[in-house]
This record gives C-alpha cells, structure tokens and sequence, in this order.
C-alpha cells in the first residue's frame, strides 16, 4: 500500500502537511504574501498534483507571510511548452515551470532561462546523471524534479512455471523470453513499439544518438536494436502493444516481461492476477544493469521574472531538492528522488519494504541514459523516429529503410528545410 501525505503525517515521517486542501491553503498564503512566484506545471490530477502542492504549502510556511510560491497547472505537458512559448510572445511569463531537456534548449536559444549558478543553488548531492542532462556549455540551468526510469517487469508465477531464473543480460532475456513463449505457444515479452521501448535496448547495446555533435539515428547500433525487435515479433517471443498501456492488455495472452517505466508500477499492480515482480534491466553483461531512458521534467527559472520572484524561486529549488523534501514527494509519487541523500531516508527506507519497486528504480537510476536535448527532440521522438520504430516492427518498413527515411526527415528538420 501506498503512503499518502497525510499517512506521513501522522506517521510522523513526513514535512508537516496541511489537513485542507492544499490549493486552499496556497490560495489564502499567497492572497497575504507581498511577492508571488507563479511555477507553472503540467501535472493534471492525481499524486503528483496532491504532492507538488503540498511540498509548497511546507514552503510558502518558512516565508513568514512574505513571499509565496503558487503553482498553477496549464494542462499536460506539450499544453505547458505552448504556453510558455507564448508566454515569451507577448504575456507574462512565470518565475518557474517544469521542462523537459529539450523544453530546455528551446528556451536557451531564446536566452530566456537563469542558471543555477546565478541564483545560488547548488546541486551538490544531486543524482549527477540527472544534473549533466541540464547542463548545457558547462552551465547547470535547472533542478531534476520529477523523475521515472525503465525497469523490468516480470511474472514471477510464469518464470516459476517454466523454473526460470530473472534475466540479469540481454542474451539471458532473450533465452528465457523464447523458452516460455514456445512452452505457452504466444509471445511473452509485451512492449510499445515506441521510442522509450526502443531506446532501453539501443542505449544497452552501446548506441548514442549524438555522433560528433550530429543527431545519428541510422546508425548501425540503431539498426542492431530495432533489427532485434522485429526478429523478436517474427520468433514470436515479443508481442508488440499498439493500443492502450501494457497493463492494460494483460488479457491479451501471457505476460512475462517488459520493460517499462517505474512510474507505472502501481497500475501494473492492480492490473496483474499474477505474482509480479520488479527487477533491474538486463545488461551487455552480469556485471552492471542495463541502461533505463529517464522521463520526466525539471524546474526552471526565467530571466524576465522579477528579481524578487527569482530569489523566492531560488529558496524553493533549494528546498525542493534536499534529501527530506524528495523522500516525501518520491515516496508520495513513485517518482525517483532525485537527491541521493533521499535513499537513507527512514521514510524511504521503510516504504522500499512496501513497495520494491520503489528500490528497484532508485537502484537502476544509478544506470541511466537521457534522450537527446534538442529543441526539435519532440518532434523527431514522436513523429520521426517513433513512427520509424512503429513502421518496422508493424512490418510496414525494413529496419535499415525506416531508420534511413528518419535520419533524413531529422536533417531536413533540423536544417529548417520543413517544419
């Protein structure tokens, strides 16, 4: 069972959290407060809502009235990037949002983001795999927030079944995954033929999308992860899904593995009539994890905020990164606490033995790979390489064709020959 905020409380474990409904208490906070930050976000409902606004209820309190952080959702993420985008247009823009890496490197061709070093935070104690992935020309701009990584999903019924052993490496993934699927005569490993699915084997079989400073999706260990893919549909050990999550079409046939984000571990949960279990990504070898593709966003402050709203969104980043403040909000979310201090924390601690999944995934984000940071990343993710990785494996495209056709949609992208 999950902790709520509240079970923190009265625990005893937790921030001090307040008993009304958090977005109550901001509102009468700030309606006091001489100097508001506004920190737009594109958490829609849900825990991640309930936990952001709680975290800074707790911190609007060490204002003493003063000042206050207000956060405001603007819908779901590519809803926030539009707005902000607008934002530098013509409006106002906030003190801080949360942004993805490639959010990121749009803003800084606008010059519009403040470095961490400006504002006197430092992100000693920090995951470093997360601060280099917001770092750009030897400038840190922005605090990890929210952070999930891919993890192994696997039913422990089946592998008892068949008395086969967690697959600690690719080759053992592959063995296994084929031996039960001829003994259930269906395909066991579930994936989304997407580009997060794709990217856990590229990043794992040694590839890097930039070559040189050159975005290289056609290279020959793309083909490699993507050729293993497609051949794994055709042996029939690998099932692709095409609609709805994973989770979701557990129905569908027997289910033994995937891999897939941490962040959906408590729906894989109530969905599964099976024992499932949770384990580290398969590696080249035995000797370290494979590679999980991180998701999720980080906090950043503008340059056209008020001076005073900047140092009040200083004060929350380093608040919002201490090793108590991301216990709570982990444990609350299920997202990776991004401090590495949080690990030690009584609260972790005692919620890694409720839920596994959790010390799995801070386990493996010690081995993590990050997706480009281009401005264009959306794009090409979605509409180029995504569609070349769901074309191949639907059989629509050879691997080297699909790989090949996206590697040029890429460069007339980014050559600004289309749009």
């Amino acid at each position: 069972m999950r902790y709520t905020l509240m079970t923190l409380v009265v625990l005893g474990l937790g921030l001090g959290l307040a008993q009304q409904r958090p977005e109550d208490v901001i509102k009468g906070q700030c309606e006091k407060a001489g100097v508001v930050a506004e920190l737009w976000h594109g958490f829609t409902g849900g825990a991640p809502k309930t936990a952001l606004e709680n975290l800074v209820v707790e911190f609007n309190k060490t204002q003493s009235g003063q000042a206050c952080v207000r956060p405001i959702s603007q819908g779901n993420y590519r809803d926030l990037s539009t707005k902000i985008k607008a934002a530098f247009a013509g409006g106002k823009v906030p003190a801080l949002a949360q942004a993805f890496e490639n959010n990121m490197a749009l803003y800084l061709e606008a010059d519009a983001l403040v470095p961490m070093s400006a504002l006197g935070v430092d992100l000693k104690g920090v995951n470093p795999l997360f601060v280099n992935a917001v770092t750009f020309n030897k400038q840190v701009y922005g605090v990890p927030f929210n952070k999930s990584i891919q993890i192994l999903y696997y039913n422990r019924d089946l592998l008892k079944k068949y008395g086969a052993k967690v697959p600690a490496t690719l080759d053992e993934f592959i063995a296994t995954a084929k031996q039960i699927s001829q003994g259930e005569k269906a395909p066991v490993y579930f994936f989304q033929p997407d580009t997060s699915t794709f990217s856990y084997w590229f990043f794992t079989l040694g590839g890097n999308y930039l070559q040189n400073g050159k975005l290289v999706l056609n290279s020959p260990k793309a083909l490699e992860a993507l050729e293993l893919l497609v051949q794994g549909v055709k042996d029939g050990w690998a099932r692709p899904i095409t609609s709805g999550f994973i989770n979701t079409n557990f129905g569908a046939g027997p289910f033994a593995f995937s891999t897939d984000t941490s962040a959906g571990y408590s729906f894989y949960l109530q969905a599964a009539k099976f024992d499932l279990g949770v384990a580290t990504l398969p590696g080249r070898t035995n000797k370290q994890p494979g590679f999980g593709l991180v998701q999720g966003t980080n906090l950043v402050v503008f340059k056209r905020a008020d001076e005073k709203e900047k140092k009040v969104a200083a004060d929350f980043l380093k608040f919002v990164i201490s090793p108590k403040a991301q216990a709570v909000f982990g444990v609350a979310t299920n997202y990776v606490p991004v401090s590495l201090g949080s690990g030690a924390d009584p609260l972790v601690t005692r919620y890694i033995k409720e839920s596994p999944a959790f010390g799995v995934a801070i386990t493996q984000a010690r081995y993590a790979k990050f997706e480009p940071a281009l401005a264009e990343w959306e794009q090409i993710r979605f509409d180029i390489l995504g569609q070349a990785i769901k074309e191949a494996v639907l059989g629509q495209a050879t691997p080297k064709a699909a790989l090949d056709k996206a590697q040029k949609a890429a460069e007339d992208l980014l050559s600004g020959r289309t749009r």
